[in-house]
C-alpha cells in the first residue's frame, strides 16, 4: 500500500512541474512577441516586456530567447542615441549566438553591430556584415541576404569604392524586389540615391528617395520614414530648392518626434538653420540653432538622468528585495518541517531523472565526438588532395616552361646563330635570299613565341617578387593605347602562401585575356584587397558585357578554370555582366 502511495505521488509530482514549465515557457513566447511588437511600433514598453522576458530566459535557460531580448533592447537604445547602452546588449547578444545554433536573430544582432560601429569603426562594422551574411547563407534566408548586401554596399560607399557600392546594393534590391520586402526595398533604393548624388545625378537620386518614402508609409515604419525625409530635403538643398528644403526638414522633424529619434531632430534644426543662414535670415536661422543645441544638451542629460534612473532602479530593487527576505523568514521557517518530508522524496527522483539524463547525454556525447572525428578527417583529406593536385599543376607548369626555355629556346636560338652565319656566308640569288629571309623571320617569330608561353606558365615575378608585381608586369604588356587598365593593391605588403599567389595570377591572366579576346572594352580597373576575412579580387571593364541567362557561364574551358581554381580553395565567384554594360567578376579567398 504503502509503495503504491509512494508512485502516485512521484508521478503526480512530475505531472505538475512539467505542466508548471510548459505554461512558464507559453508566458516567455508570449513577452517575445509582445516585445518585437513593441520594438516595430517604437513604444518604450518595449524595455518592460524585455526585463520580465530576460529573468524568464534566465530561469528556463532559453539562451535563445535572451539573445532576442538583448538584440531588441540594444536597437531600440541605438534609436534613442543611446549608444553605451545599445553597444552593451548587442555585444552580450552576439557573444550568447556564438554559443548556439545560427538564427535570424543572432544575424539581426551582427547587422545591428554593423551599423552601430559604421561611423567610428569602419573596419569592425564591415567584419560584422560579412559574419552576419554568411550566416545568411548557410540559413538561405533571403530577407537577411538582402539586408546584408545593402549594408556590404553602405560600407563600401563610405570608403568610396562606388563601384562595387553600386553592385551589392543591385544585388540586395534584386532580392528585396523579388522577396516582395517594402522595407527592405525602400533602404535599397535609398543606397543607390546616395551613389547617385555623390555623381551629381541629383532629380533622378531625388525620384529612389520619393519611391523609399512611399513604401514606408505603407510599412508604417516611423524610424525610416524619418530618414527618408531628410534625405528628400538635403536632395532639394543640392538642387538649390530651399523651400522644398525647409519644407521636407521640418516634416523629417516631426515623424522623429514622434518617436523620439533626438539625434535626426538635432540634425534637422541644424540643417534648417544652414538654409536660413544662406538665405540672410539670421533671425532664422539663430532660432534653429539655438534649438539644435537645446536638443544636443537634452541628448546628453536625457542619457545621464537614464543612467541616474538605473541606480535608483537597482538601490530600490535591493531594498524590496532586503524587506521580502526578512518577511520570508518566519514562513520559511513553517516550510521547512513540510520540506523535510519532502526531501527524500526529491532526492529519488533527482536521481532517477539525473540517471536518465546522464546516461543520454554519455551516449549522444560519444556518437557526436566519433562524427566529429570522421567529418574532421574527410576535411583533412580533401584539403590535402585539393593541395595536391594544385601543387601537381603548377610542378608540371614549371617542369614544361624550364623544357621550353632551356630546351627549344637553346635549339632555336643556336638555329638563329646558324642560319645568320650561312646566310652571310652564301651569296644568293634574289628570290632564294626572300624565301631565306621568310625561313629566318619565321624562326624568330617561334622562338619569341616560345618565350611568352614559357612566361606566361610561370612568370618570373611571381616567384621572385610576388602577387602584386606579377600582375603589374604582366599589364604593363598589354597595348594601353587600346586599353587603359588600373590597377589597385590594398594589404598586399607581405608575401602569400605560394598556391594562393599562383591561383589568384592565374585567374587575374585568365580574365583578363578573355577581356582583350572578346569584350571589345578600352577600360579595365583591377582591385585586389587582402584583410582579416580573407582576399578580395575585383576585375570590372566597360565592354560589351553578356546576357547570363543565356550564357552557362561554367561551359567555356576559361571560366571553367576561373571556377574550378577558386574552389580549390574554398573561395567563391561572382560574375556580374549585362548587354552593353560591361562585366564585374568578384572573388572571395577566405
Amino acid at each position: 500500500m504503502k509503495a503504491r502511495y509512494f508512485t502516485v505521488l512521484l508521478f503526480l509530482l512530475i505531472y505538475v512541474k512539467a505542466n508548471a514549465q510548459k505554461e512558464e515557457q507559453k508566458q516567455l513566447l508570449r513577452l517575445e512577441q509582445q516585445a518585437k511588437t513593441a520594438a516595430e511600433k517604437n513604444l518604450d514598453s518595449l524595455e518592460n516586456y524585455a526585463k520580465k522576458g530576460i529573468e524568464l530566459a534566465n530561469k528556463l535557460n532559453k539562451k535563445q530567447s535572451l539573445l532576442t531580448f538583448k538584440r531588441l533592447i540594444g536597437h531600440q537604445a541605438y534609436k534613442q542615441s543611446n549608444y553605451k547602452k545599445a553597444a552593451e546588449n548587442l555585444i552580450e547578444a552576439i557573444k550568447i549566438g556564438e554559443t548556439q545554433s545560427v538564427s535570424a536573430e543572432y544575424i539581426r544582432a551582427l547587422f545591428d553591430a554593423s551599423e552601430l560601429y559604421r561611423q567610428i569603426d569602419q573596419d569592425t562594422s564591415m567584419n560584422y556584415i560579412r559574419k552576419g551574411l554568411f550566416q545568411a547563407n548557410s540559413l538561405k534566408d533571403k530577407t537577411l541576404i538582402g539586408d546584408g548586401f545593402n549594408r556590404l554596399g553602405y560600407a563600401f560607399e563610405l570608403r568610396n569604392l562606388n563601384d562595387s557600392a553600386v553592385y551589392y546594393y543591385k544585388k540586395g534590391l534584386q532580392i528585396n524586389i523579388e522577396l516582395k520586402n517594402k522595407i527592405g526595398t525602400s533602404y535599397a533604393y535609398e543606397s543607390v540615391a546616395g551613389i547617385l548624388n555623390k555623381q551629381g545625378k541629383h532629380l533622378l537620386a531625388l525620384d529612389y528617395l520619393h519611391k523609399a518614402y512611399q513604401l514606408r508609409i505603407e510599412v508604417n515604419d516611423k524610424f525610416a520614414q524619418s530618414i527618408s525625409l531628410i534625405n528628400i530635403g538635403e536632395t532639394s538643398k543640392a538642387l538649390k530648392r530651399n523651400d522644398s528644403a525647409i519644407f521636407y526638414a521640418k516634416k523629417a522633424y516631426q515623424t522623429a518626434s514622434q518617436i523620439a529619434f533626438l539625434d535626426l531632430m538635432a540634425h534637422c534644426d541644424n540643417f534648417i538653420s544652414g538654409i536660413y543662414k544662406e538665405q540672410g535670415n539670421f533671425a532664422k536661422a539663430l532660432e534653429y540653432k539655438e534649438k539644435h543645441h537645446v536638443l544636443r544638451d537634452s541628448i546628453y542629460n536625457t542619457a545621464k538622468a537614464k543612467q541616474i534612473a538605473e541606480l535608483n532602479t537597482k538601490y530600490q530593487t535591493q531594498k524590496n528585495q532586503q524587506q521580502i527576505k526578512i518577511l520570508s523568514q518566519s514562513s520559511t521557517i513553517n516550510q521547512l518541517k513540510i520540506k523535510q518530508k519532502n526531501f527524500l522524496l526529491g532526492i529519488a527522483i533527482t536521481v532517477i531523472i539525473g540517471g536518465i539524463i546522464l546516461t543520454y547525454f554519455i551516449l549522444n556525447r560519444r556518437k557526436l565526438k566519433a562524427k566529429s572525428i570522421l567529418q574532421a578527417e574527410i576535411i583533412k583529406q580533401q584539403d590535402i588532395a585539393s593541395k595536391a593536385v594544385l601543387d601537381a599543376e603548377e610542378r608540371e607548369r614549371r617542369r614544361i616552361a624550364g623544357d621550353l626555355h632551356d630546351g627549344v629556346g637553346q635549339m632555336l636560338s643556336a638555329a638563329l646563330m646558324n642560319l645568320n652565319g650561312l646566310f652571310a656566308k652564301l651569296n644568293l640569288q634574289k628570290e632564294t635570299n626572300l624565301q631565306a629571309e621568310k625561313a629566318l623571320a619565321l624562326v624568330n617569330e617561334s622562338y619569341d613565341e616560345m618565350r611568352s608561353i614559357s612566361h606566361q606558365m610561370m612568370p618570373n615575378a611571381l616567384i621572385k617578387s610576388g602577387l602584386a608585381s606579377a600582375v603589374k608586369e604582366f599589364i604593363g604588356k598589354l597595348d594601353q593605347d587600346k586599353l587603359k587598365v588600373t590597377l589597385e593593391t590594398v594589404g598586399l605588403n607581405e608575401r602569400l602562401e605560394e598556391q594562393t599567389e599562383t591561383v589568384i595570377y592565374r585567374v587575374i591572366q585568365e580574365t583578363v585575356n578573355n577581356v582583350v579576346k572578346h569584350a571589345e572594352a578600352s577600360k579595365l580597373d583591377i582591385q585586389i584587397i587582402k584583410d582579416e576575412e580573407g582576399i578580395s579580387v575585383t576585375i570590372e571593364d566597360n565592354g560589351k558585357g553578356f546576357d547570363k541567362n543565356k550564357n552557362n557561364l561554367k561551359n567555356g574551358i576559361g571560366l571553367s578554370n576561373i571556377y574550378s581554381r577558386v574552389e580549390f580553395l574554398k573561395g567563391t565567384v561572382d560574375i556580374d555582366s549585362t548587354e552593353g554594360k560591361g562585366t564585374l567578376v568578384a572573388i572571395h579567398l577566405p
